[in-house]
C-alpha cells in the first residue's frame, strides 16, 4: 500500500486505487487542493475551474500576455479598434470545436451572448462587464465586431475571459461537458475521484507533448506533496511550507494573488468605519510571515500588485496597532454600536496552506481588540452561495475570506468587480464611486493610471470594505520527470502545453 494511500486512510479521506505513473508515457497526473464545482465555460475565472479547463479545453479570442501584460492572439489572429466603442476581431482559419463543427463568427457571437446573459450568472459578467452594455455582430465569414457602452479601451484583454464554445452547448443551463477548441478534449468527470483530459488530435495549433492529463483532488497538503514524492502524481499545487522539504522538486513562485477578507457592511457593527479599521489594525501580519505564510509573502494594501497599471505605491499596508484597534472599538461601543455582536467569518475549505491556523490567529488578535469573531469553514459550493446576495434578512454580521488575482496588467479588472455597485461583490454602493470608476475605465495612459491610484487611496482610507492579508507566493511540487515552470497564473490555470518531459 502506498504512503499516500495510508495517509488518506488515516485522516479519513476517500481512498482511491493507487495510480502508478509509467515513467515512459506521456500522461501526467495533477493533484489539486479541491474538486472543481463547475467545468462550464461560464466559470473559468474561478480558480478551481480554470486550473483544469482554461487554455486546455476552452480558449478565448485572446489570452493574457503574462510577460508584458495586455492581450495576445489566441482564436483571434488580430484585431483593431474601428470606432470609440467598437473593436473588430479577425478569426483564425481552420479552427474546429471538439464536436467537429467549425468555429465561425456566429459561434463567437453565441458564446459572448451566453456568457453575458444575466440568467447564467457567469463570473465573467459580474467581474468585468456588470456596468457595460455589450453587443457582438457578424461582419463576414471570418470577422466579428464587439461593441461596448461605455467605451472599453482594453476590450481585447477583457475578451480573454470569454471562452468560445460550440453552439451545441446548452444556451440557458450550466453544462458538465464543455466543448471548446483547445488542445485537450474533456473526456471524463467522476465528481468523486477524477477528471481526465485527452489530447485533441485535430487541434489547430502546436501539438503539446502531454497526451493525457488526470486531475485528482486531496485536501491535505502533506498528501499532495507525498503523492508527487512517491511518483503517484506529477504536479501538486498549493504545498504548505512545512511540507515543501525537497529543493529539487519544490518551486516557490509569485502567484499574483491578494488574500483579503471581504467585509459585508449590511449589518452592525460592520457598518461602522471605526470597527472596519479596527479589524485591520488588530492584525499582526508580519508575525505570521515565515511561520504560517511563506517568507516571501508580504502584507497587502490594495487589490493589485506593483506590476499592474493603477497600483498606488503610496497606499501602505495597515500597521499593527493593537492599542488603536481597541480604542476604535471602545469609541464605537460608547456611541451605541453593538460591537459585542458575534461576527461570522466564512472561509473556504483549503483556500491556502495553513488556513485554519491563520484563522485561529486572526480570531485571537480581534478578541484582544474587543471583537468576537467565529469561523465557519464551508465547502466551495456553500461558500460561493453564502458570498452572493440576496442575503437572508437579519443575518449575523459576516466576513468572507477571499483571494483575487490580476495577471492582466490593468487595474480595471479588479476595481470594477470589487468596488462598482453593479457587481454583487461590492459593499460600497455609491453613485460618486461608480462615476469615478467609469471615468477611470474610459481613460487611457497616465490619466488612467492616476485615476485608478486615486480610487485605491480613497477605498483604503475612507471606505475600508476589506481586511487586507497578503500579497501571496505559492509552492508547487513538480516530479523530476516533468519540466514545468510555474507562473503568476498557475494557481488559476495550469496550461498543459507548458509541460514537457525530461
Amino acid at each position: 500500500m502506498s504512503l499516500a494511500r495510508i495517509l488518506c486512510t488515516a485522516i479519513g479521506l476517500t481512498v482511491l486505487p493507487t495510480i502508478v505513473m509509467a515513467q515512459d508515457n506521456k500522461a501526467v497526473t495533477i493533484v489539486l487542493p479541491e474538486a472543481p464545482a463547475y467545468v462550464d465555460s461560464c466559470q473559468v475565472l474561478n480558480s478551481s475551474t480554470g486550473r483544469v479547463v482554461k487554455l486546455n479545453v476552452l480558449e478565448a479570442l485572446t489570452q493574457v500576455d503574462l510577460d508584458k501584460g495586455g492581450a495576445k492572439p489566441r482564436l483571434a489572429a488580430s484585431w483593431e479598434r474601428v470606432s470609440d466603442k467598437t473593436w473588430r476581431f479577425h478569426l483564425r482559419e481552420g479552427v474546429t470545436f471538439h464536436d467537429g463543427t467549425a468555429m465561425t463568427p456566429v459561434a463567437v457571437v453565441y458564446s459572448i451572448e451566453r456568457t453575458l446573459d444575466p440568467k447564467m450568472s457567469c463570473d465573467v459578467r459580474q467581474r468585468y462587464f456588470s456596468n457595460s452594455k455589450v453587443s457582438a455582430s457578424v461582419v463576414d465569414g471570418s470577422t466579428v465586431d464587439i461593441s461596448t457602452d461605455p467605451a472599453q479601451p482594453i476590450l481585447p484583454t477583457l475578451m480573454e475571459a470569454i471562452p468560445i464554445i460550440s453552439m451545441a452547448t446548452p444556451r440557458n443551463e450550466v453544462t458538465r461537458q464543455p466543448i471548446g477548441t483547445g488542445p485537450y478534449v474533456f473526456s471524463q468527470w467522476d465528481t468523486q475521484s477524477q477528471i481526465v483530459l485527452d489530447r485533441n488530435p485535430n487541434y489547430w495549433g502546436q501539438r503539446p507533448e502531454v497526451a493525457q492529463a488526470k486531475y485528482l483532488w486531496r485536501q491535505e497538503s502533506f498528501v499532495r506533496a507525498s503523492m508527487v514524492g512517491l511518483g503517484e502524481a506529477d504536479i501538486g499545487l498549493l504545498i504548505a511550507d512545512q511540507h515543501a522539504d525537497n529543493q529539487k522538486t519544490d518551486v516557490v513562485f509569485n502567484n499574483a494573488e491578494m488574500t483579503r477578507i471581504h467585509i459585508h457592511i449590511d449589518q452592525p457593527p460592520l457598518n461602522d468605519l471605526r470597527v472596519r479599521k479596527a479589524l485591520n489594525l488588530a492584525l499582526d501580519r508580519d508575525s505570521l510571515v515565515g511561520v504560517l505564510f511563506n517568507k516571501g509573502a508580504r502584507p497587502a494594501s490594495q487589490i493589485v500588485g506593483p506590476s499592474v497599471l493603477g497600483y498606488n505605491p503610496d497606499v501602505k499596508p495597515y500597521r499593527f496597532d493593537a492599542a488603536e484597534a481597541k480604542r476604535l472599538v471602545d469609541a464605537a461601543r460608547a456611541d451605541g454600536v453593538p460591537v459585542n455582536r458575534q461576527i461570522i467569518m466564512h472561509a473556504r475549505a483549503n483556500n491556502f496552506p495553513n488556513d485554519n491556523e491563520v484563522m485561529e490567529a486572526f480570531v485571537a488578535m480581534w478578541a484582544a481588540a474587543g471583537l468576537n469573531v467565529k469561523v465557519e469553514v464551508l465547502e466551495l459550493a456553500q461558500f460561493r452561495a453564502a458570498l452572493r446576495p440576496p442575503f437572508p434578512p437579519g443575518r449575523q454580521p459576516t466576513l468572507s475570506i477571499t483571494s483575487h488575482d490580476n495577471t492582466t496588467g490593468d487595474a480595471a479588472f479588479s476595481i470594477v468587480s470589487k468596488y462598482h455597485s453593479s457587481s454583487w461583490q461590492t459593499d460600497i454602493p455609491s453613485a460618486e464611486m461608480d462615476r469615478r470608476i467609469e471615468d477611470a475605465t474610459a481613460a487611457t495612459g497616465e490619466d488612467r493610471r492616476k485615476r485608478f491610484q486615486d480610487i485605491f487611496a480613497e477605498v483604503h482610507e475612507n471606505v475600508v470594505p476589506e481586511i487586507w492579508m497578503y500579497d501571496m507566493v505559492s509552492t508547487v511540487r513538480i516530479a523530476p520527470r516533468i519540466n514545468y515552470i510555474p507562473n503568476a497564473a498557475t494557481n488559476a490555470q495550469v496550461d498543459l502545453s507548458d509541460i514537457s518531459f525530461n
